[in-house]
């Protein structure tokens, strides 16, 4: 039996492999494309024919379909990459393409039949939302094909793409962009990518250069303090906006969510330095019943706050 139908055996994948290569549970972080829906489009809340923000949410759906398309592309030609290294670490090993299940070619075809529907379609949708969506492809492909090995840049590139899919769902409703969606995505996008980095540091150990080559620049110190300085900057940031900005109500009630995003972030820190010390961030997001809880919370009031304001 050869070696990769030994690792696909062991690969134990609950969704077809192909589907999970793509990795659907990131999509969720194309949700940033909402909060100029959301938080910059307020007004048409108001409106007493709801047919315009019908229109506006039907554009910022297609779009973050769009946006998951792309980011799956580049995940696949991530995961091409580093196929053998991948395969010499303790949790990417399981993954489809280096565990065998899915060929490198079946990858290479699936990044770029995505990546040549997307993006043409971002264009119809608009043009500098189209554009937004080509330059981030283009930026991944620097990111994974060298970009990554230079320490910080690696987080500022991560960090670049969370403010693009802001801006990209800003421009695709022609909503005015304040520079609260700069500030507030930004610091919240730093702090996961600092963490992210963190786990990986503490979970790898002396291998971990081997498998990222950033990672021989940085120490458990310096990526603890970027994670602190982060977590800090990214709620002071949001709970300004809940006060400062235009596109919130002038009562203050956005602050009522103040304590929701609170306790997600503490709650995320007790975890990455606990328990969970080695996981991925989207893994304990997306799998911890509080930190859901929290989000729920918070979307329920935000929404209320917006619509009765």
């Amino acid at each position: 039996m050869s070696t990769e139908t030994t690792l696909a055996a062991r690969s134990g994948y609950r969704l077809p492999p192909l589907l999970a290569a793509l990795r659907p549970y990131q999509w969720p972080k194309n949700a940033i494309v909402f909060a100029a829906l959301a938080f910059g489009a307020g007004e048409t809340w108001t409106l007493e024919d709801r047919g315009n923000w019908g229109t506006l949410a039907g554009h910022t759906m297609a779009l973050f379909a769009l946006w998951c398309m792309v980011a799956s592309a580049t995940y696949l030609v991530n995961d091409i990459r580093d196929v053998e290294v991948d395969r010499l670490h303790p949790r990417k090993s399981r993954r489809p393409i280096a565990s065998g299940a899915v060929r490198t070619r079946t990858a290479w075809a699936t990044a770029i039949a995505l990546v040549a529907v997307a993006i043409p379609l971002a264009f119809l949708l608009d043009a500098t939302a189209g554009a937004i969506l080509a330059g981030y492809f283009a930026l991944m492909l620097a990111y994974s094909f060298g970009l990554r090995q230079v320490a910080i840049l690696d987080v500022l590139i991560l960090c670049g793409g969370v403010i693009g899919r802001a801006v990209s769902g800003a421009v695709a409703i022609d909503v005015h962009i304040s520079p609260w969606l700069y500030v507030c995505s930004g610091f919240g996008a730093f702090f996961f990518a600092a963490s992210k980095r963190w786990a990986e540091y503490r979970q790898l150990g002396p291998d971990a250069a081997r498998h990222r080559p950033a990672l021989a620049s940085y120490n458990g110190d310096i990526l603890g303090q970027m994670v602190i300085i982060s977590a800090a900057t990214a709620l002071l940031s949001y709970a300004l906006y809940t006060i400062e900005s235009a596109n919130v109500p002038r009562n203050g009630a956005m602050a009522m969510t103040i304590p929701f995003v609170a306790f997600g972030l503490f709650r995320y820190l007790l975890l990455l330095n606990g328990e969970r010390r080695t996981d991925a961030p989207d893994q304990i997001i997306f799998t911890d019943l509080q930190i859901l809880l929290a989000v729920t919370g918070f979307l329920g009031v935000a929404i209320t706050v917006l619509i009765v304001k």
